[in-house]
């Protein structure tokens, strides 16, 4: 049960502050404090990887010395690249910054990339290679359509598939995909926030529009925003691909919507907010998916993105109010391209610090560093990365993949040219 419930930012209670402060040892702006179960493998009703299952039940449990090796299938090239680029530069950053420091208990992480274009089959291709030639120890990818094409041969291989850019819940299915570890805050979990954040400024209803990516994460966004309206207040009166956004802008706006639900990948929503200034359309309230981060998106729009609404979770880099912040600072220190202020390339080094605190987690289990020990360290896992916004944590138990365990509404200022906070953490408190 998802139930959306106000907190302030920073209220997390004392026990469970000191608690983190001590494990860590550092403070609360740090925000980077860990609590993780002891050993994964032999955590009192901890999840166990059934290794017998996996097609070489050997090299799922084989230490690893040396090197941990990531197989990456990225869309260098098609649709996305130019966005995903971002998130590499944040991938890339947090790895090196790692690696210079003697890697995880001495383990180097060696990251092979290769162009999928955004494509499945591309990405399924590249898995098999990563697999069967490359001898990877974990994989990651971008999107749900590529996750979906990776998942199975992964799964059956017993290799990780951690941190991905992907929401759907087909994949969050622990008995069905036991060794696939998505990134992305849960399809149904964003749903049900978005629809409470539209009531609570249309608390008698309204008229909503979604403009739907037509890839599997569109879709996927699309879906789970349908069913988490059904039995509100909410009316779903117009459902346009975003295939051209000019037609996509034409349809809502004939139909006459209050809202628009923008259920797109990380390029769609500033394309489809500039067509909608372009026909003359201005609804009430334009809902962003939290993937659809990029600033520079926004600003290209202009005024007609401003007020524009987004979940997050994300500290922002460029935040005078968090410019003392430790883990701001740490991120600073380790990204330095000129992206480095761009939520995605947060995003990437994000994903990158959840792999590498899987990683020491596994090492210090008494299996040591192995594929299995390294699922069962994700399983078992709650973790504030630094660059989460204060308050929020990533959270896997046994049964439960919940992810980010909070949002923070963020509206969009065109004179500012970046997001601000709006109200308190909605806190998501399970399925």
């Amino acid at each position: 049960m998802f139930t959306p419930r106000l907190r302030p930012a920073v209220a997390l209670p004392a026990a469970a502050i000191a608690a983190m402060l001590a494990a860590a040892g550092c403070s609360t702006a740090d925000n980077a404090a860990t609590t993780t179960n002891e050993s994964p493998a032999a955590a009192s009703g901890g999840f166990k990887a059934d290794t017998a299952a996996c097609d070489d039940p050997a090299a799922a449990t084989k230490k690893i010395e040396g090197t941990w090796k990531v197989g990456y299938s990225a869309p260098l090239s098609g649709p996305v690249a130019g966005v995903v680029t971002y998130a590499l530069d944040g991938y890339k950053a947090r790895i090196a910054a790692e690696n210079a420091a003697g890697g995880v208990n001495g383990v180097k992480i060696d990251v092979s990339f290769k162009d999928d274009a955004y494509t499945p089959d591309k990405a399924k291709a590249n898995a098999t290679q990563f697999l069967q030639s490359d001898k990877v120890d974990s994989l990651i990818t971008f999107g749900s359509g590529p996750v979906g094409a990776i998942a199975d041969d992964q799964n059956a291989a017993c290799v990780p598939l951690l941190y991905p850019s992907s929401s759907v819940q087909q994949y969050r299915d622990i008995s069905q995909f036991p060794w696939t570890i998505q990134y992305l805050p849960a399809g149904d979990a964003e749903a049900r926030y978005d629809v409470s954040v539209i009531l609570k400024r249309f608390p008698d209803g309204a008229k909503v529009g979604i403009a739907e990516n037509q890839t599997a994460s569109g879709k996927g966004y699309s879906n789970a925003f349908q069913s988490a309206a059904k039995g509100s207040k909410l009316q779903i009166t117009s459902i346009a691909p975003t295939t051209d956004p000019n037609t996509t802008a034409t349809t809502l706006k004939a139909a006459g919507v209050d809202v628009v639900y923008i259920a797109g990948i990380t390029n769609d929503c500033g394309p489809v907010v500039q067509a909608m200034a372009r026909v003359g359309f201005t609804p009430k309230m334009v809902l962003n998916p939290s993937n659809c981060a990029d600033g520079t998106a926004y600003v290209a729009a202009g005024q007609a993105a401003d007020g524009g609404v987004l979940p997050s979770y994300l500290k922002d880099p460029s935040d005078p109010a968090l410019a003392n912040d430790e883990g701001v600072r740490k991120y600073l220190s380790q990204v330095t391209t000129d992206d480095r202020n761009n939520t995605i390339t947060v995003a990437g080094w994000v994903q990158a610090d959840l792999t590498i605190n899987t990683l020491k987690q596994a090492v210090a289990s008494p299996s040591g560093l192995t594929h299995a020990s390294v699922i069962e360290a994700a399983r078992n896992m709650t973790y504030a990365s630094p660059m989460l916004i204060n308050g929020i944590k990533w959270v896997s138990t046994p049964t439960e993949l919940v992810g980010f365990d909070a949002f923070q509404t963020l509206v969009w200022s065109a004179a500012d040219k970046r997001f601000k906070p709006d109200g308190d953490l909605i806190t998501i408190t399970g399925k």
